[in-house]
């Protein structure tokens, strides 16, 4: 379960059998496919035309919904619901190891304003506090619509301490720590999610997929993972560390992962082993631009290294291929132990270099979905890549709200 401090409340994880309430339901079918007449709410989800009517006039009367003309018929025209985008307001902080994005979303999911910081190298809380407050006062909102702040932990959630190559920013922090001081230092909620959740629910969110459609959004950032959203939640497992798709073996006797497995798919293909590999080369690194001896951070690298081989650069372009390989068989992994027919390919590491990944993946999958699943499988690039993982953040503080 993920952490929730102050008065964030989870939703509640999906269950085999559960029914969402008439409120998360009509909220869901109106952020899909809004705008809705209450006759179209009632065929939607099931709901009686009299459930519909008694939610919908609680939601109008607390402002999150707002009725929009009417859609002619061939008897009494209906009345067309939508949500109210500036309703109720939430911030997103993505920690990422090179730089701090903030996002104020509405619950449309859509971007407000947004900021973005070098990673701070003094006082981290101090940090976060003043770049909020600043957020928040450039995009002139009404601050009491604020509900809370989520903020995106880059990887497992825990202290930064296990891990050899945390963030400088990071070291000596622990995410449930974090979320607690924050919250005392600003005064809202503060919900901690890992990285690849948020970005998927961000997808959820921002790209309107309806509840009725389970998908996984693999993230590339400095590493890798996936979110994976089944009827309009995200799953996270026992120990809330479901989706680590960079930790999925492709090679069998292969190296050893900072995990303490072998052959996982973060240490044999992801950013921080792509971009080792191009310093180490002289030819790709003067392809891409890199200074072997000072680099720029894992994100800006990988990047520059995807520019290079967009622009037809070889020994770039190689590196991502060969990355790419490896990513295609885990993403094939997942959709058929999921049975899935929808991956997004999400963060800024996608968002470089979609043009290999994403034909690589349908490569991989599309003949045997074909001839043996019986389905077909879209592989497709997040419009908001870049800041999926902090709207996200800020949509589950708005579903905690919205679902009660």
């Amino acid at each position: 379960m993920r952490e929730a401090v102050g008065d964030a409340v989870p939703a509640n994880r999906p269950g085999r059998g559960r029914r969402p309430a008439a409120r998360e339901s009509i909220l869901d079918a109106i952020r899909a496919s809004e705008p809705l007449s209450r006759v179209e709410l009632a065929a939607m989800t099931g709901l009686t035309e009299a459930a519909v009517s008694m939610t919908v006039r609680r939601l109008l009367e607390e402002g999150l919904v707002v009725e929009t003309g009417r859609t002619p018929t061939g008897g009494k025209p209906r009345t067309l619901l939508r949500l109210d985008p500036a309703a109720r307001l939430a911030v997103g902080v993505y920690l990422d190891r090179d730089t701090t994005t903030y996002v104020l979303t509405g619950q449309t999911g859509g971007v407000i304003s947004r900021l973005a910081r070098p990673a701070p190298t003094g006082d981290l809380l101090e940090h976060l506090t003043t770049d909020i407050g600043t957020l928040l006062a450039g995009s002139g909102v009404d601050r009491a619509r604020c509900l809370g702040v989520g903020v995106v932990w880059p990887g497992p959630r825990g202290s930064m301490a296990r891990f050899d190559d945390a963030p400088p920013h990071l070291r000596g922090w622990d995410s449930e720590e974090l979320g607690q001081r924050l919250a005392a230092g600003t005064g809202w909620p503060v919900l901690v999610e890992n990285d690849a959740t948020a970005a998927a629910v961000g997808e959820y969110w921002v790209a309107r997929v309806g509840p009725e459609q389970a998908f996984a959004a693999l993230y590339m950032g400095s590493g890798i993972g996936a979110g994976i959203v089944v009827e309009g939640r995200a799953m996270r497992g026992g120990h809330g560390a479901a989706g680590e798709f960079g930790h999925v073996c492709v090679q069998v006797d292969g190296p050893e992962c900072w995990c303490g497995s072998r052959g996982c798919l973060e240490i044999l293909a992801g950013p921080r082993t792509v971009v080792t590999a191009a310093r180490t080369d002289p030819v790709a690194a003067a392809e891409a631009g890199l200074d072997p001896s000072a680099g720029r951070g894992v994100a800006a690298d990988f990047a520059a290294v995807a520019r290079a081989a967009r622009a037809g650069a070889p020994r770039c372009l190689g590196l991502l291929e060969d990355s790419a390989r490896y990513v295609a068989a885990a993403a094939e992994s997942v959709v058929n132990l999921l049975d899935i027919d929808l991956v997004v390919l999400t963060g800024p590491g996608f968002a470089a270099a979609s043009f290999v990944y994403g034909p690589a993946i349908m490569r991989r999958v599309s003949d045997a979905d074909t001839r043996t699943w019986g389905r077909s499988v879209t592989v497709t690039v997040s419009l908001a890549a870049a800041t999926a993982s902090a709207t996200g953040a800020a949509a589950l503080v708005l579903q905690s709200h919205l679902r009660r």
